[in-house]
């Protein structure tokens, strides 16, 4: 075995599989919270504020993963901000799923339980918060659509160093998006991913 072998072996023989950074933003955790109420156990959603980024838009409370937190602390932190609650009543039962956000980072879902939420919420983030049965959702499907996600270059793009140059066949990445038609607006997006395979998996 030569000398520069032997470096390289050594080098890497405790090494893990790393992600290759490609510009992407901070990583982010969400919460799916469970509540109880007249009609159930529910789940509850947020409605953004108009004047904030996706502004109007349904989603689970949640934010980017901040220096030296965890998903799963992140998850509680956002949670207890955006409904004004303390962070010992929202028990996270367990890590749900992980998918890849619009902007590239990493968002991680955990499956949660309010305890004696009163319908508080901050108003810095959320326009309103509601409740749906996990009932109704046995009987009330989403709509599935396909999407494709595909390759687009600026001008200085280098084609002329690739083989077949701008007509080299990028593969587009296929996602399926669910869609759920609610009385309080439509749930899509990532929100409509977690909650689907939450679902899927009840």
């Amino acid at each position: 075995m030569t000398d520069e072998l032997s470096r390289i072996r050594k080098r890497f023989r405790d090494h893990q599989t790393e992600r290759i950074e490609t510009g992407r933003s901070s990583d982010a955790a969400v919460l799916i919270p469970l509540v109880e109420t007249e009609e159930g156990l529910s789940i509850l959603f947020e409605v953004r504020r108009a004047d904030i980024p996706q502004g109007g838009e349904i989603c689970f409370p949640g934010g980017h993963i901040e220096t030296g937190e965890t998903a799963e602390e992140t998850a509680v932190r956002e949670t207890s901000e955006e409904l004004a609650i303390g962070k010992e009543r929202v028990e996270v039962i367990c890590p749900m799923h992980l998918r890849i956000g619009h902007w590239g980072g990493d968002v991680t879902s955990f499956l949660g339980i309010l305890k004696e939420y009163d319908g508080s919420y901050s108003e810095k983030e959320v326009e309103r918060v509601f409740t749906i049965p996990l009932s109704y959702f046995r009987t009330h499907p989403p709509r599935i659509h396909k999407a494709q996600m595909v390759f687009q270059a600026g001008e200085d793009f280098p084609y002329h160093l690739i083989p077949g140059g701008r007509e080299y066949p990028f593969d587009p990445i296929e996602r399926r998006m669910s869609f759920y038609e609610t009385e309080y607006g439509v749930i899509w997006g990532l929100t409509a991913s977690f909650l689907t395979e939450f679902l899927g998996e009840l």
